[in-house]
């Protein structure tokens, strides 16, 4: 009964992740419905001891630290869009707004249980915010100290989350579009009320390589 309930799950994600007209919300609901899980408490532990240990190799340097986290982050981006691609059937984005709507309301939601939404595009739809209704597992039970966000500028600041920011900068890195990603807005470290906004912006398409000479 769960293998025909996660096929026909798939199989919605299949139909709903599509190129004009689609919706993504859905798709991302089907796809988490389908995927694997694994126990809140204990994602939030290990997410924590790592980046304890990360803070621990970079010798308390915050700013090395965040670097480390994003390219952590990254390299996970790199490798789980082929599962993603894999399980939703998701065709090629005409759009750098489109591609941003897959990676935050689909893939977040397939692989975290994330739910966010896109905000503030600028004119040209190449810039957006990522406001998350929640970071847990991420950031259940999470208290930053005093000496990791009381700096005079956001580099000294801990960017705890920021494995995310790299996990969506390597996923839409691997299909061709190239961006730059950050928390411009961070509970853990500034205001609380505010909650939690990722900034995504649009810098260059990336063209495949030919290996060969012809």
């Amino acid at each position: 009964r769960e293998r025909a309930r996660a096929a026909r799950a798939a199989t919605m994600a299949a139909r709903s992740t599509r190129v004009g007209g689609r919706n993504p919300e859905l798709a991302g609901q089907a796809a988490w419905v389908a995927t694997e899980k694994v126990n809140a408490e204990l994602f939030t532990l290990t997410y924590g001891a790592l980046v304890r240990q990360v803070l621990h190799d970079c010798e308390d340097r915050v700013f090395e630290a965040n670097k480390k986290l994003d390219e952590m982050g990254h390299a996970m981006g790199c490798r789980l869009i082929e599962d993603f691609l894999a399980k939703t059937n998701a065709r090629k984005c005409l759009s750098f707004k489109e591609s941003a709507e897959t990676v935050a309301l689909v893939g977040f939601k397939m692989f975290l249980n994330l739910e966010c939404s896109l905000e503030n595009w600028n004119d040209d739809e190449t810039r957006c915010d990522v406001r998350f209704e929640h970071l847990d597992p991420f950031v259940a039970f999470v208290e930053v100290p005093d000496r990791y966000k009381s700096g005079d500028d956001e580099q000294s600041k801990l960017k705890y989350c920021q494995v995310l920011c790299g996990a969506a900068r390597g996923a839409l890195e691997s299909v061709g579009v190239r961006t730059e990603c950050h928390f411009v807005k961070d509970a853990l470290v500034g205001d609380p009320s505010e909650g939690f906004v990722m900034r995504l912006e649009f810098t260059e398409n990336v063209e495949d390589e030919y290996p060969f000479e012809d």
